[in-house]
């Protein structure tokens, strides 16, 4: 596995890490691999979990790029820069544009973690390289099936334990005299007064998914339980319909991890199933779904 510095985007304002395979390792047509900032965590993403992610993939045989947005970690602001959510989705697609002309990559897989889904979710609906999309703790609406399963959240031992530990911090102290702490509430304390994300209605993000699905893309979901908008696994067909979508929707749902993957076997895991999910399906030599993707832009730009 090799690591390299990379500058790229207009002025080479932005700034990333390439990670690619050793030399005879790397895989003939095989898609790129692109994540970046989650949160207002620069490129590494939490816990590192990007870099862990990259270097996994790169082993593996993929090039996996981790890099800033602009104006966040190492990259520099855009002049004249747009909103926001057009300004990462622009990011992103230099971050694919650099790729397919320094290393004659065309296809690509967006691992979205978080709030850096909005911006792999609206380019993997507009650009025919995306090939496939991870969303890691993505979109979740409230269904049905989870407000039968609601009340259960109250029979959930470790869940009174936090509550009570934060109620009674004198009685739950550890020996060095400090409460325990629930870093998914922190994160999601500090997520919702920093961010105002437009995000899509429940209707429009299952009609998005058709939408991907009908283009074949590939989609891997990984949602965690506890106090979150997620309690069930079968909550993700519920929320884009029955039977739309199989075999191209893959879920992996964690219901005891947190939303930043606190705990290093949840971090482990998730590194695991998502390597494996891209191997499956894009591992091959010369990528059936690569050489497909391919082939249509070759059409249109006919």
């Amino acid at each position: 596995m090799i690591e390299k510095v990379l500058s790229f985007g207009p002025d080479g304002i932005l700034a990333g890490v390439l990670a690619e395979p050793a030399p005879g390792r790397a895989i003939p047509g095989a898609p790129a691999v692109l994540m970046w900032n989650v949160g207002i965590n620069h490129h590494v993403g939490p816990y590192r979990i990007n870099v862990e992610l990259a270097r996994r993939l790169a082993e593996r045989g993929f090039c996996a790029l981790r890099f800033d947005i602009s104006g966040m970690g190492d990259s520099e602001v855009r002049r004249g820069a747009p909103a926001a959510m057009d300004r990462a989705v622009d990011d992103v697609r230099e971050a694919m544009n650099v790729l397919e002309r320094r290393r004659g990559i065309r296809t690509f897989v967006v691992v979205g973690f978080c709030s850096s889904v909005d911006a792999a979710h609206a380019l993997a609906l507009v650009d025919e390289r995306v090939v496939g999309t991870a969303y890691l703790e993505g979109y979740a609406y409230r269904t049905r099936g989870f407000w039968i399963r609601y009340p259960l959240r109250f029979l959930d031992r470790a869940r009174w334990e936090r509550y009570l530990s934060r109620r009674f911090p004198r009685f739950f102290s550890g020996p060095t005299g400090t409460s325990a702490v629930d870093p998914s509430q922190a994160e999601r304390g500090d997520r919702g007064s920093i961010y105002v994300r437009d995000i899509p209605r429940p209707e429009k993000f299952a009609a998005d998914v058709r939408q991907m699905v009908q283009r074949g893309v590939r989609l891997f979901f990984v949602y965690v339980g506890g106090d979150t908008d997620f309690n069930h696994a079968g909550q993700l067909r519920e929320m884009i319909g029955r039977g739309r979508g199989a075999p191209r929707l893959e879920l992996e749902f964690l219901p005891d991890a947190d939303h930043t993957f606190f705990r290093l076997e949840d971090r482990a895991r998730v590194v695991d199933v998502t390597c494996r999910w891209v191997d499956r399906h894009f591992g091959q030599a010369e990528s059936v779904v690569a050489r497909d993707a391919e082939q249509a832009l070759d059409a249109k730009q006919a």
